[in-house]
C-alpha cells in the first residue's frame, strides 16, 4: 500500500473533508435562519438524523434492539439535551455573527473539554496543557473584546453553545465506556426529535415559503460531515486527526466572504490564531 493511500493518510483526508463540509453546512444554516425559525430547522435535521440512525441500526449486526439497549439511559438523554441546546444556540448565533466569528468561538471547545476532563473524569493535565488552556482563553478574550465584531449578545450566545458542546463531548466520552457509537448516534437523534418536533411544527412556515433545497442541503451536509468524521476515526486514531479539525476556521473565512461578504477583523484573526495554536500545543502534549 502506498503512503498516500495508507489508513492514516486516508483518515486525515476524511477529517479535512469533514471540516470543509461542516463549513458549507454552517453557511447553509446561516442562510436558512434568515427566513426559517431555529426550531423548524432543527426539527427537519433531527428527523433526517433519526431516519439515518434507524436505517443504520437495521443494517447492523446489533439491529434496532441493540441500538436502543443502553445501561445508562439517563446519560444518553443528557447527551441529547446538551446537543439540542448547542445546535439551537449555534444556529441562532448565525443570525447575529459571521461564519468566521462563530467558528472561532466554537474552536475553543477542545480546550474547555481538557479542563472539564481533568475535573470530572480525573484525566491528568500537566502544566503545559494548563498553560495552553490559559492562552486559548486569552485568545477568546481578544476575539470577544468590546471593540470587536464578536462582542455583544451574539458572541455570548455562541460561547454558551461552545460550553454546551464541550459538556456534550465530555458526556460522550463517558457514554463510550458503556455504549457503541451506533447507540449514541441513535439516542442523539431520538432525543432531538422529541425535543424539537412540537416547537418545530408550531413555527413551521407554509409549504410555499419553505426553502426545500437549503433544508435538504442542511440535512445532507450534516450527515455527510458526521459520516466523514466516523470514517476518519475508523481509519486512524483520534489523536492523528484532531489537529486538522482546526482547519474549519480556514474554510469559514473564504466561504463567509463569498456567500455573505463578511471578513473578520484583526481581533478575531488574532484570537483565532491563539486559540488554534493553544489547541494544537495541547494536543501535542496530550500525545506525548
Amino acid at each position: 500500500m502506498s503512503a498516500i493511500s495508507s489508513p492514516r493518510n486516508l483518515g486525515i483526508f476524511f477529517a479535512i473533508l469533514a471540516t470543509i463540509i461542516f463549513s458549507m453546512h454552517d453557511a447553509i444554516s446561516k442562510l436558512l435562519v434568515m427566513d426559517h425559525s431555529v426550531w423548524f430547522i432543527m426539527m427537519v435535521r433531527y428527523w433526517f438524523h433519526l431516519i439515518v440512525a434507524i436505517i443504520w441500526a437495521l443494517m447492523s449486526k446489533e439491529g434496532l434492539a441493540g441500538a436502543v439497549r443502553t445501561p445508562r439511559p439517563f446519560l444518553q438523554i443528557l447527551r441529547g439535551v446538551l446537543l439540542v441546546t448547542e445546535i439551537a444556540l449555534i444556529i441562532y448565533s448565525y443570525s447575529m455573527l459571521g461564519l468566521a466569528e462563530v467558528t472561532t468561538i466554537i474552536m475553543v471547545h477542545p480546550l474547555i473539554v481538557t479542563g472539564l476532563a481533568a475535573v470530572f473524569l480525573g484525566e491528568v493535565v500537566g502544566w503545559h496543557r494548563i498553560g495552553a488552556l490559559v492562552v486559548g482563553l486569552l485568545g477568546l478574550a481578544i476575539a470577544m473584546q468590546p471593540s470587536g465584531n464578536i462582542w455583544g449578545y451574539g458572541g455570548f450566545v455562541a460561547l454558551a453553545a461552545t460550553s454546551s458542546f464541550a459538556l456534550y463531548q465530555l458526556f460522550t466520552r463517558l457514554a463510550s465506556r458503556h455504549d457503541t457509537t451506533l447507540t449514541s448516534f441513535f439516542y442523539a437523534g431520538l432525543i432531538g426529535v422529541i425535543a424539537t418536533t412540537w416547537p418545530g411544527l408550531q413555527m413551521a412556515p407554509a409549504l410555499s415559503e419553505m426553502n426545500f433545497p437549503l433544508l435538504a442541503g442542511a440535512c445532507i451536509f450534516s450527515t455527510a460531515a458526521h459520516f466523514s468524521v466516523m470514517k476518519a476515526l475508523s481509519l486512524t486514531e483520534a489523536s492523528a486527526i484532531q489537529p486538522f479539525t482546526y482547519m474549519q476556521i480556514v474554510w469559514s473565512i473564504p466561504i463567509g466572504f463569498l456567500v455573505f461578504g463578511d471578513l473578520p477583523i484583526w481581533s478575531t484573526i488574532l484570537g483565532a490564531i491563539m486559540i488554534v495554536g493553544a489547541g494544537l500545543y495541547a494536543i501535542h502534549r496530550s500525545n506525548r
